[in-house]
């Protein structure tokens, strides 16, 4: 077995946690939430899916990192590549976000009725909104590395992607008051 051989197939198991982590996380909130609260068991399986994100991360950036160094000129000349590592890192600031700001505040109201917090439901969309980032740009990571090349400027996919986020982002704001 080659050393590529080894990070390609630690970097899928990165994506694999990573992305799956994050899904998972996402339907277990929305599915948590339907009953406008957030039980201790319910939101310590929120903190296990975030978990997972965060391992999927560092080993799809450590994997990535060795892919990266066994051929940099071909990696650096890729505009896959670098719209890759561009949407990864929205998910790294994304992430950060998550872990820090919105479960911190969900660890707050475990128990309560979420409705009843005027800074739960202020904060809600921003919730909403990191979601969709969530769902969107893993989506778009994987899409990217499962195309084996891809012709287009840097400037073009990074325009497909934002241009989906935002529509994304839009509808889910549009659908807000439907959304529970």
């Amino acid at each position: 077995m080659n050393l590529e051989l080894i990070f390609i197939i630690g970097h899928l198991f990165g994506v694999a946690l990573g992305a799956g982590g994050a899904y998972l996380s996402d339907v277990m909130f929305f599915s948590s939430a339907k009953d406008d609260k957030i039980t201790y068991t319910e939101f310590r399986f929120l903190t296990i899916g975030s978990k997972m994100v965060w391992v999927g991360l560092t080993t799809l950036f450590l994997s990535g990192l060795g892919l990266f160094l066994l051929d940099m000129e071909t990696y650096l000349d890729s505009s896959k590549f670098l719209a890759k590592v561009t949407i990864v890192f929205i998910i790294f600031l994304n992430g950060l976000l998550f872990h820090f700001s919105h479960l911190e505040r969900i660890k707050r109201h475990k128990g309560e009725h979420l409705p009843s917090s005027d800074e739960f439901m202020r904060k809600r969309p921003v919730l909403l909104i990191s979601g969709v980032v969530s769902f969107i740009s893993w989506t778009s990571a994987l899409i990217l590395g499962a195309i084996p090349s891809l012709s287009y400027p840097y400037s073009l996919i990074m325009g497909a992607y934002f241009l989906v986020l935002a529509g994304a982002i839009f509808s889910t704001l549009a659908l807000f008051k439907y959304i529970k």
